[in-house]
């Protein structure tokens, strides 16, 4: 009996080193290391797509000049007629498959506009893309507002 037990504890010993239960397991922190050497793509210096417009408080609506020069720029325009305050298109938003636009109306109210919807009692939305809007008048005639409209356009 005794010889059956030494047997059978001598078997399972053996058997579980060689299901590698005896030997320690690898650290994790050494696999990752192996596994995981990577490093960062190299970056390319961005470089700016065109230059920005000299006075941004006439390009945007609503921004106040950060510059002496631009404050006096700012001052002989509002001493010259005033201008008349258009519609804007502000932004473009997808939400799924369909786009709405962001536009600002001459009151500046900002209202979201989506294919079909009337700008204004003669004009309505035909078509939006990510950076236009196209409109249609009852008299056929057509325009378009663009994202980022020309500074001397305005």
């Amino acid at each position: 009996m005794n010889a059956r037990l030494i047997l059978a504890a001598t078997a399972l010993a053996l058997g579980l080193a060689l299901l590698g239960y005896a030997w320690p397991q690898p650290s994790p922190d050494a696999e990752l290391v192996v596994d995981d050497n990577w490093t960062l793509p190299a970056t390319t210096p961005s470089e700016r797509r065109t230059d920005l417009p000299a006075n941004l408080a006439t390009y945007w609506p609503g921004r106040k000049p950060t510059s002496s020069t631009a404050a006096e720029a700012a001052a002989a325009d509002s001493q010259r007629e005033p201008t008349r305050h258009d519609w804007k298109l502000i932004g473009v938003i997808r939400q799924g498959d369909n786009l709405s636009a962001l536009v600002q109306d001459p009151q500046r109210n900002i209202l979201m506009l989506s294919p079909g919807d009337r700008l204004d009692e003669q004009r309505s939305v035909s078509e939006l893309k990510l950076t236009s809007l196209r409109w249609r008048d009852d008299e056929g005639g057509t325009g378009e507002l663009q994202l980022y409209p020309e500074p001397a356009a305005e």
